[in-house]
């Protein structure tokens, strides 16, 4: 009924919590195809020893060729009725799919959505102790494809809607339409696979439980190291979006706010990036006043409306192009996330 599609790449022992959450699932209609995306010799030792140890897991080893890649191939191979994908390195909870198949299976819906808990340790060198943030909105059931046009910005504005694996899919609407992830792209997979699948759907359940948690390291993540091309992935981003709500006819006030106040968001990010190198002050400010002068940056400065403090703070800042205090205030920032992940991640999500 369910295939799981899991890309491991050099996790090492970590991978086992994740798949053994998955095979002690209270649904068992599921077949778990793990997808050795080139990883070490150890990763997949211990890949090849969890297929001896459960018989509803199955290995495939690949060369490496990125997440997008091996999910894809997971997909050609899966059997089930729908798809659900994990991370290696997250884990789920007990009943989880038995909720979930059993809202697709009662509603008769082509997605369902379910809440999630953002994992962030509390100590930096102590990654065991975890505070569990939850992300959910109240239950919905979408009936019809105006509905889902309705919905479609408060969805993606509460944070459901940026990551795959908390979503079961009907895997003959994905194969129907060669829905697939794109290879080759560092950033933004998960989302361009979920707008192109609900381009071709009309109905869907959003429930309030959470089940997911999304595991998050202190500097781990592709945010927590210095990428010289973080303006264009978040340009692209940028215009992605708002794109794909000009396709679907949304072209609402709302809308256009969301968009630019994402936009904006993410603008900051990629200011706080930057103390992730190995520039100099002078060099670190420079690069601001660049993104400052962005035209997207102008677009979103138009329409954005902040909502938190500390965004209405920085939405000044750069409307009166104050590069020093920005810089001030991104450096605090900066050290917070390295040494309060828990307190950053909170504040991140007031945004």
């Amino acid at each position: 009924m369910v295939s799981i599609i899991v890309p491991v790449y050099n996790t090492g022992g970590s991978i086992r919590k994740c798949i053994e959450s998955l095979i002690h699932q209270s649904y068992e209609e599921i077949e778990i195809l793990l997808i050795d995306d080139g990883s070490d010799f150890e990763t997949a030792a211990i890949c090849d020893s969890l297929e001896q140890e459960y018989g509803k897991l199955t290995v495939y080893h690949c060369k490496n060729q990125g997440v997008s890649a091996a999910r894809n191939y997971g997909i050609e191979r899966a059997r089930g009725k729908y798809i659900f994908f994990a991370d290696a390195d997250d884990y789920v909870e007990p009943k989880m799919l038995e909720v979930m198949v059993g809202i697709a299976e009662r509603s008769n819906v082509q997605l369902v959505i379910a809440g999630y808990y953002f994992d962030t340790p509390y100590l930096k060198r102590n990654n065991q102790i975890y505070e569990c943030i939850e992300q959910k909105v109240a239950t919905i059931k979408i009936e019809s494809k105006e509905q889902l046009k309705n919905e479609l910005v408060y969805l993606w504005d509460s944070s459901l809607m940026y990551n795959v694996w908390n979503k079961l899919f009907d895997l003959e609407i994905v194969r129907d339409h060669n829905i697939s992830f794109p290879v080759g792209k560092g950033f933004n997979e998960d989302r361009d696979f979920i707008r192109e699948y609900l381009k071709h759907i009309e109905t869907a359940f959003v429930t309030e439980e959470c089940f997911y948690h999304y595991i998050r390291e202190n500097d781990l993540g592709a945010t927590g190291i210095y990428r010289s091309d973080m303006l264009a992935i978040r340009k692209e981003e940028f215009h992605c979006l708002k794109e794909f709500f000009d396709d679907f006819g949304i072209y609402s006030v709302k809308a256009r706010e969301y968009v630019s106040r994402e936009h904006f968001d993410r603008i900051v990010g990629t200011v706080e990036n930057i103390f992730h190198s190995n520039m100099s002050n002078r060099e670190i400010k420079c690069k601001i006043q660049k993104i400052m002068d962005d035209d997207d940056t102008k677009y979103a400065m138009m329409y954005a409306k902040p909502k938190s403090k500390k965004m209405k703070v920085m939405y000044l800042m750069f409307r009166t192009h104050n590069v020093d205090i920005v810089y001030l205030i991104m450096k605090l920032i900066y050290l917070l996330r390295i040494k309060y992940p828990v307190l950053f991640y909170k504040l991140r999500q007031s945004r």
